[in-house]
């Protein structure tokens, strides 16, 4: 992976050369696969302690259903170093599952925390990689 500090910090990544952008983009695809578990084990674990036939129990359900879908899919585009839409929705839906976690108390704040900085360092990623400008590394191939 290709950090742009000494410290390997994840938080920072080298989006100046085209294999820290990808590698960006590829952090961000495993964080959204990540959260798309945490979700589908949100749904099996809250859509149980509310009751699969009751209608709050059918709420949850889908609302995880439909927040790992998203995030199962930004994970796909990100992995191909494109998807920049589908990584920022997926970044919304992790937003609103902080706060909820913030608002809530939890211990989880972190993961998701953590998760969202992952997600976003993708996202800017395959920005880089779409603006398609000029890598640093690019100029070198021209010399080989």
């Amino acid at each position: 992976m290709a950090f742009s500090d000494p410290q390997r910090r994840f938080w920072h990544v080298d989006l100046t050369t085209r294999v820290g952008a990808l590698s960006a983009a590829k952090q961000g695809a495993t964080a959204c696969f990540i959260f798309a578990g945490l979700a589908v084990l949100g749904l099996a674990l809250l859509g149980g302690m509310a009751g699969y036939g009751t209608t709050e129990g059918m709420a949850v359900m889908a609302g995880a259903a439909f927040e790992s879908a998203v995030a199962i899919i930004a994970g796909l585009r990100l992995r191909s170093g494109k998807g920049a839409f589908w990584g920022m929705a997926a970044a919304l839906l992790c937003v609103l599952e902080t706060i909820g976690k913030v608002l809530a108390l939890s211990a989880g704040v972190v993961i998701t925390g953590v998760l969202l900085v992952a997600i976003i360092q993708g996202v800017r990623g395959a920005l880089a990689l779409r603006n398609d400008k000029g890598f640093e590394d690019d100029e070198v191939a021209v010399f080989e």
